[in-house]
């Protein structure tokens, strides 16, 4: 494999991992099914998420995760489980998707990329939520997730047709809420020290 194929690939598992972090098992389905199409090669050792049943699984589990997340207190509940199976979900599918190199190396770069990146996403979209039902006594939280099972489809599509873009998106959002909150924390000029 060329250095093109792997940078694209190794976008491919960062951008689905990010994905994961909002809904954990939409991308592992995608993966799941392009595997099953021969779209990708799965990793060694990872040929099992490219079975029918397994699909099926991954399939039942994320319509499960968007059913249950219109539900307030259910919500915040699948957050709080999703402080462990995001990172997972997003190791895993990073894991299962990058090849070419070791497998050791591959599944070091699965585990900290993707799991990394799927663990940012979630405490982001979780603080999002509780700052959702601080505000609105959780009326709006269906609505902000079902933009959030809009977004992970796009973003998943978007994910292994483009994941260059999808990355870049990644980077420019990361910065600009990075300098959000320190123009938040930055001490204000200008305070007055009781001076004549």
């Amino acid at each position: 494999m060329d250095t093109a194929q792997t940078i694209f690939i190794i976008f491919m598992a960062v951008s689905l991992s990010a994905c994961a972090g909002i809904r954990a098992f939409l991308p592992p389905l995608a993966v799941s099914l392009l595997a099953l199409s021969g779209h990708i090669t799965l990793a060694p050792g990872f040929d099992w998420m490219g079975r029918w049943d397994v699909a099926a699984v991954f399939g039942l589990a994320a319509m499960l995760e968007i059913i249950a997340d219109k539900y307030p207190g259910v919500d915040h509940a699948l957050d709080a489980a999703g402080l462990v199976l995001k990172p997972a979900m997003g190791a895993l599918l990073a894991s299962s998707i990058i090849t070419g190199m070791d497998p050791l190396t591959a599944l070091c770069i699965g585990i900290i990329v993707g799991g990394g990146t799927a663990g940012i996403v979630h405490v982001g979209k979780a603080k999002v939520r509780l700052l959702s039902t601080g505000f609105t006594a959780g009326l709006a939280n269906p609505l902000l997730s079902t933009l959030e099972d809009v977004g992970a489809a796009i973003w998943t599509v978007l994910a292994i047709s483009l994941p260059y873009l999808t990355v870049l998106a990644l980077i420019v959002g990361g910065v600009l809420i990075a300098r959000l909150l320190s123009h938040r924390r930055a001490p204000r000029s200008g305070v007055s020290t009781g001076e004549a």
